[in-house]
């Protein structure tokens, strides 16, 4: 039930089953006891041709990181999921929910009441969920080696971020629950009216909301820059901006994108990346993402996003009331038009989002396979400077290059490493 980063309670309710084109490669387990597939990782990360940095090729040291790291990461999908759970079921239980929305019923005008109960849910949520946030985002990541902030440097950030989830929530909120309140099927009208409200974030969010944690500043190298711009001007990306994030200052892993609509374009690029790839494996990389944004993958992403959110909504419906019915007492509200109801329905909307992954993940799977031929055929870089580029981002981000299939299957928003560094090197030998 993780939700209080820069999109807060909006992508909550909104995005839980939806589709991320471009998110990170995940870190998934693999076991030393596995002598198959230890074998097999160990063929991936020693196959380089670089020397970048102290961390690449890969050391011993590192790879048992690796290894431990991606075993962590997938135990705690489900650890964070079940947590998650639990502090939904103590809202519900105990009557919180339901005192929350005796407390903020006192203002007289609903959305400003709906709001006051958004806040004290969120600041509630944020204390409980504490301690496991703590350890997973800090302690974790510190001990891993990718914290670059001081505690109290997370913890302002993380802050921010709540912040920002009170001041962006009420919208969808009151939205929601004013649907509910009125019409049969409000699953639909909302799944509706959400789809352009995605779409006003997604050209949002990167110009003002991004900038607050980060600086965003034209590419110093302006060689790089030339042969970017060039790149996607020849993919048919004109006039974008091509910019540079100091992610350094909170981490060490590598990332880049390309997003933006409606002359909000742009291409960014992790200081990271740039410190620790060539020319040609930044140029790879980039073209991967630029033909994320050709292929219009962002539209069938918000488009999945949109039947997903349709879907667990309307199962949501079919199933909630019975529920509701059954706990009455406990939860001390009798209809899911009820504010008091919102951590029933999270809890909805989280186990329908782990059960659907699968859903998300394959057709994420298929677009980053597109978006791979896709640079390969727009850049001409060679197989082998494509491959260094995807054992960097394992060896650099300690993700696992060759998880077990039922885990890639269902997690995974992206071909297993060791599968893409396969395909570009038969694609140009």
């Amino acid at each position: 039930m993780r939700y209080l980063s820069i999109f807060g309670l909006t992508l909550v309710i909104l995005m839980l089953p939806m589709l991320s084109t471009v998110a990170a490669q995940d870190s998934t387990e693999i076991q030393l006891t596995d002598s198959a597939n230890s074998v097999a990782a160990n063929e991936i990360i020693s196959d380089t041709t670089q020397v970048t940095g102290s961390l690449y090729p890969i050391s011993d040291e590192r790879r048992q990181k690796l290894f431990s790291y991606s075993s962590f990461n997938n135990k705690w999908r489900f650890a964070s999921f079940f947590i998650g759970l639990g502090i939904m079921a103590i809202f519900l239980f105990t009557g919180l929910s339901a005192k929350l929305r005796d407390w903020a019923g006192k203002i007289p005008l609903r959305f400003f009441a709906v709001w006051v109960f958004l806040i004290l849910f969120l600041i509630l949520n944020y204390i409980f969920e504490f301690p496991s946030h703590v350890y997973r985002s800090f302690i974790v990541e510190s001990d891993y080696g990718f914290m670059n902030q001081t505690f109290f440097e997370w913890l302002k950030e993380d802050l921010i971020g709540l912040g920002l989830s009170a001041l962006m929530g009420i919208i969808p909120m009151w939205f929601l629950y004013r649907l509910i309140s009125k019409m049969k099927r409000w699953w639909l009208a909302f799944s509706i009216g959400a789809f352009p409200f995605l779409v006003l974030m997604v050209v949002l969010i990167p110009m003002y909301v991004s900038p607050l944690f980060n600086d965003f500043v034209p590419l110093e190298d302006k060689q790089l820059e030339s042969e970017l711009l060039t790149l996607a001007s020849s993919v048919g990306i004109e006039g974008s901006d091509v910019f540079q994030v100091n992610s350094s200052k909170q981490t060490t892993k590598v990332n880049a994108y390309v997003t933006g609509l409606f002359g909000t374009e742009r291409i960014v690029l992790y200081d990271n990346l740039i410190n620790n790839f060539t020319y040609d494996e930044i140029k790879f990389v980039m073209g991967h993402e630029m033909g994320h944004y050709v292929m219009d993958h962002i539209w069938y992403g918000l488009s999945l996003s949109i039947f997903l959110i349709a879907f667990s909504l309307w199962l949501t419906d079919r199933t909630i009331h019975s529920v509701i019915r059954r706990f009455k007492g406990r939860f001390k509200f009798d209809k899911l038009s009820d504010i008091a109801s919102l951590p029933l329905l999270l809890a909805y909307l989280s186990i329908v989002s782990m059960l659907s992954s699968p859903i998300s993940s394959s057709v994420s799977r298929y677009m980053e396979h597109q978006s791979d031929i896709f640079g390969m055929e727009k850049t001409e870089v060679t197989g082998e400077a494509a491959a260094t580029a995807f054992d960097k981002l394992s060896v650099l981000n300690l993700s696992d290059p060759d998880p077990h299939p039922l885990i890639e299957f269902w997690f995974y928003s992206h071909p297993a490493l060791k599968k893409r560094m396969e395909f570009v090197r038969s694609v140009r030998p």
